[in-house]
């Protein structure tokens, strides 16, 4: 079994000071459930600050938690051990210091990280039993007592079990301090006010990064307004599916006309330290989204390693994506459509009636023209036969007349030859 010792470092000194007033600092409550309130739990990365301590107001409480020597505080914001094998103990020292202006009793223990429901790292209740880095430290003191401007560095072992993965691990080391406290109805209860100092590890062997975007959603909210765009509702959830700690950056974007118009954008707040295997539900609106029928609803995250880790060597962190697409009715669009539709059909009946009133006067013109041509040729047939007729009558009349001559002359002639015969 290999043990790692840290030594003395320069540096300057980190104070995380717990201000026991008002609400300076997170509590948890330990007492009955049905009596405690519910609070914040202390976060292991936001406690820890550069600086020292606030003058402690009479009968307050003001102590820190820093990483320490056995001489004292070595600069360090954190307990932080890189490439560590299963099978490795490593001994450190955890310095408390009491700024008060009274002795003060601190409760120290060791505890393991978690993501809640909002993403950020928390540390667990001091009554939930950790089960990974957290029990993984022991020879810490469980309770030290500090005179008034003092402080003790505790040595801890931490100790890598075999069976631990490869990959990081989160946890905390913990100085509390507990005092009687009234709940919103009146009840005495057992307040529990606590400190953290972050503690990471990352026990050697492959390292796997992995992120997915998991079920992903969308809701459009239309405005009575058509001139107005609506609100685009989009809930998705990040999953942590690799085995190291991962820093995001996240945007969500809406595009209309099958993707090619970028309708509206926004960015979700950064996330540091999703733990191997934590989720993070996020929702975003999106406001002023023109409806356009189909939308498509894109969510994009870019991974990072928070800054205390060692570059990845060989594995390579990928950005993620996943879209969802739904329908927006546009109304305004619809009414412009149909209006274009019913105009672009009035129109079309108007040139079809003026066509056809023109076709009726051009049909009434030629048959009008026919008529006339008809009836002139109808009185030129006439006026011919008329005209043809009376030629026909004068010959018959001048042809009697000779006829009527000839037997005159016959007559004559017969008298002639009569008279002569006598």
């Amino acid at each position: 079994m290999t043990t790692l010792r840290f030594p003395h470092r320069r540096g300057a000194a980190m104070t995380a000071a717990g201000l026991l007033a008002a609400a300076a600092v997170a509590l948890t409550l330990t007492g009955p459930p049905a009596a405690a309130d519910p609070s914040p739990q202390p976060s292991p990365s936001g406690q820890a600050a550069s600086g020292g301590a606030a003058k402690a107001a009479p009968g307050s409480i003001t102590w820190s938690v820093q990483a320490s020597s056995a001489q004292g505080p070595d600069g360090r914001r954190s307990f932080s051990y890189n490439k560590l094998k299963p099978g490795i103990v490593v001994h450190d020292y955890v310095a408390v210091t009491n700024f008060s202006a009274m002795p003060v009793s601190f409760d120290l223990y060791a505890t393991d990280a978690f993501n809640d429901a909002s993403g950020t790292l928390t540390l667990l209740p001091a009554n939930q039993k950790p089960t990974d880095i957290g029990s993984w430290v022991s020879d810490l003191k469980k309770t030290v007592t500090l005179a008034p401007n003092e402080r003790a560095n505790e040595p801890f072992t931490l100790t890598v079990p075999s069976t631990a993965t490869p990959g990081d691990h989160a946890g905390g080391i913990i100085a509390s301090v507990s005092i009687q406290g009234k709940n919103s109805q009146g009840a005495l209860v057992k307040v529990d006010r606590r400190l953290g100092i972050p503690l990471n590890l990352r026990v050697d062997g492959p390292l796997t990064p992995g992120l997915k975007i998991e079920s992903v959603s969308s809701v459009y909210h239309g405005t009575a307004n058509p001139l107005h765009g609506g609100g685009v509702d989009v809930n998705y959830t990040v999953h942590n599916t690799g085995n190291i700690r991962l820093n995001l950056t996240q945007d969500v974007a809406a595009k209309g006309l099958f993707g090619l118009a970028k309708l509206r954008g926004i960015d979700a707040k950064p996330l540091t330290d999703l733990l191997p295997g934590a989720t993070y539900h996020a929702t975003l609106h999106l406001s002023n989204v023109f409806p356009l029928g189909p939308i498509s609803v894109r969510v994009h995250a870019v991974p990072s390693q928070p800054a205390d880790t060692p570059p990845l060597s060989g594995a390579k962190l990928q950005d993620q994506s996943f879209s969802v697409s739904m329908w927006a009715t546009p109304w305004l669009v619809f009414l412009v459509i149909v209006l274009l539709v019913g105009a672009f059909f009035l129109v079309r009946w108007q040139l079809a009636s003026r066509r056809a009133r023109n076709e009726q006067v051009l049909v009434d013109v030629m048959e009008e023209a026919k008529r006339q041509t008809v009836e002139q040729l109808k009185r030129k047939a006439t006026a011919t036969r008329t005209k043809v007729a009376a030629g026909a009558g004068g010959s018959g009349s001048g042809g009697s007349g000779k006829g009527d001559a000839a037997k005159g002359a016959g007559r004559s002639d017969g008298g002639k030859g009569g008279g002569a015969s006598g």
